[in-house]
């Protein structure tokens, strides 16, 4: 599905005989491929077996597609898909898997799009052309005489005679011109909707007020209503009663109410008392410098008083990216402030994306490099002797996934594949982990999916067996025993976990998929006071991650490691860089507990063991170098 694919092939064998449409063909192993433009190639296994007849299904997966977003008009917009912001207009075009996504497209002066688009995938590119509607009325103002300032709340929109723009909802208008009363009124504006004001009629006033201010700049009001900044003449109606506001931010709000008889020219002068507050700020490093509206005032921590105005406040120190917080002091209320600065190092670091999703479905974690001890210190009740401490440096960072490869994942791959139904039902459950797979199974599963993304095989057959090609290709792996302990025995820190719960035995109350009570019919030996719910394996995930986010790596399934296994040389003093293990041998390393554990040597993430053989509590999770 679907049924017209591009190129079909059947490899294994030696007989093959087409007959309609079905292929005789004797017993034995076969390998199916099928590639078709859009979809996802695909290689899938099958067994001949004595049966008469027998069908294959194989069920192609499409390709991503592309989606770009233009508006009309072109302007600043955000645009954000299902739910999550990922640019400004215009955007793309970005990989969306196939089916329904939701498309919102904000913009200040619009009114916001939103719609469901449909993205038929197949590699094919769409784009969504989204006609944006104005937020705003054009209103049409026009006085007599013209020249008249129009004010919309306190900000200056226009001259008359003017059409101006005013955003959707209930706006205080005001028409002012030297020489004459002020026009005061409402306009109800709405989206996209023409207004036409009657003519304004302005009537001559021959009272005049001169408003002066210390310091200058004040908002000066009349009755309520802005007329302008201080110094200003108000012209005003005589024998009316008239009430002036003067205010300015970080000062004192004061009025005068007063009347003007015909013909008046008088002026007022009004001292605005500061008010000021004060602000600490306490800056990290400490030699980072503290400005207040661009002006340095201090290094290192720093106490101000300062007007109860916004002040800007920014923290800056070569190589560190500034801070900067918009602040304004209360009188009679401290404020304290902390600036931590971080490197332009550590920012860069933090750019590279730290998960991504691969094909097969699994979620990558991206884990930086380190220097650590492997091992576990003799004293160490449950101790093993093959766990020898050795210094070991992590020089390359790579990605792991977050989870161990589930049954369904597994099956894309080898869709017949049984972790164990016989043992348990759970265990062959789609979303818990695969089991009963052997090393050159989840090496064969590494280059199966390299190859759908198009990167190149780590393994490969040398003499009916698997085996690394070093160094590594880009593609997908099992991980090396240092990257397994650094990423979830360390868990990136210089601290080591002895448990995956904690340091201290035994484990609490849903810390993992152990051998608790309900598993006592399956396996040798249980924790009598632990009981997860679960007789074999649980969901990935279940449980709580480490701390970098990685789930089950004590508990569900052991795991399969990259490296053959040995026993370490002791008194190695010298880090050992990225290492990969011995080039040959019989077993690889089985790192992690399982569902089948309950032991405190076995559940201690320095626990190593190793295997030749499928297990129904082995199985594995996967690894690349990172990009």
């Amino acid at each position: 599905d679907p049924a017209d694919p591009d190129s079909f092939s059947i490899e294994g064998g030696w007989f093959r005989l087409p007959i309609s449409d079905r292929i005789l063909l004797r017993k034995g192993n076969y390998l199916v491929k099928v590639e078709k433009q859009g979809y996802y190639d695909i290689g899938q296994t099958f067994v001949v077996g004595d049966e008469q007849s027998m069908t294959v299904r194989l069920r192609m997966r499409k390709k991503p597609g592309q989606l770009q977003v233009l508006t009309e008009p072109l302007v600043d917009a955000l645009v954000t898909i299902d739910g999550a912001l990922v640019g400004k207009a215009p955007y793309g075009p970005i990989e969306l898997q196939p089916g329904d996504h939701q498309v919102e497209v904000q913009s200040e002066r619009y009114l916001p799009f939103e719609d469901i688009i449909a993205v038929a995938g197949l590699d094919r590119e769409d784009i969504l052309h989204v006609q944006l509607v104005p937020r705003w009325a054009d209103v049409d103002v026009r006085s007599e005489p013209a020249g008249a300032n129009i004010y919309s709340g306190d900000e200056k929109v226009g001259v008359t005679p003017a059409v101006v723009q005013l955003l959707e909802g209930k706006h205080d208008l005001t028409v002012v011109r030297e020489g004459f009363s002020a026009w005061d009124g409402n306009v109800i504006a709405k989206p996209n909707v023409a207004l036409t004001l009657p003519l304004i009629r302005l009537q001559p006033a021959d009272a005049r007020l001169l408003v002066k201010t210390i310091p200058r700049g004040a908002n000066v009001t009349v009755n309520g209503r802005y007329r302008g900044q201080s110094p200003i003449t108000l012209s005003l109606t005589p024998d009316i009663d008239y009430e002036i506001g003067m205010s300015k931010a970080g000062y004192g709000v004061t009025s005068r109410k007063l009347r003007l008889q015909s013909a008046a020219s008088e002026s007022i002068t009004v001292d605005l008392s500061a008010r000021v507050g004060t602000v600490t700020i306490t800056v990290e490093p400490e030699d980072a410098t503290v400005y207040v509206d661009g002006r340095a005032r201090g290094t290192g921590k720093t106490t101000l008083r300062l007007s109860s105005a916004p002040h800007r406040i920014e923290v800056k120190r070569n190589g560190f990216r500034s801070w900067s917080r918009t602040v304004t002091p209360r009188p009679g209320y401290p404020q304290s402030l902390t600036a931590q600065l971080r490197s332009m190092q550590a920012i860069a670091r933090d750019a590279v994306a730290t998960t991504l999703k691969t094909a097969g479905g699994q979620t990558l974690r991206r884990v930086e490099g380190g220097t650590f001890s492997m091992g576990a210190s003799r004293s160490e009740v449950g101790r093993r002797a093959n766990e020898v401490i050795r210094p070991v440096t992590i020089a390359t960072p790579f990605m792991i996934s977050i989870h161990e490869v589930t049954n369904e994942q597994f099956s894309q791959f080898r869709k017949n594949h049984d972790s164990g139904a016989d043992v348990h039902a759970s265990l062959a459950a789609d979303d818990n982990p695969v089991a009963n797979v052997s090393w050159s199974d989840a090496v064969q599963y590494c280059n199966w999916l390299s190859k759908k993304e198009g990167r190149s095989p780590v393994y490969r057959e040398e003499f009916g067996h698997w085996v690394a090609s070093y160094p590594f290709a880009d593609g997908y792996r099992l991980p090396t025993e240092a990257e397994w302990v650094w990423a979830i025995r360390y868990a990136e820190r210089q601290q080591a976990l002895k448990f995956s719960w904690g340091a201290k035995w035994s484990p609490p109350k849903n810390s993992g998929n152990y051998a608790g009570r309900t598993s006592r019919e399956l396996v040798p030996s249980i924790l009598p006071s632990y009981d997860d719910g679960y007789a074999s394996t649980a969901p990935v995930g279940t449980f709580k991650a480490n701390p970098i986010g990685i789930f089950d790596g004590g508990g569900n399934v052991a795991e399969w490691v990259n490296d053959w296994y040995t026993v370490p040389t002791p008194g190695i003093t010298t880090p050992v860089v990225d290492p990969t293990g011995p080039q040959r041998g019989t077993s690889h390393v089985v790192r992690g507990s399982s569902w089948h554990h309950a032991g405190e040597t076995e559940l201690r993430l320095s626990y190593r063991d190793y295997s030749a053989e499928r297990r129904a509590d082995l199985g594995f999770r996967i690894a690349r170098n990172a990009d």
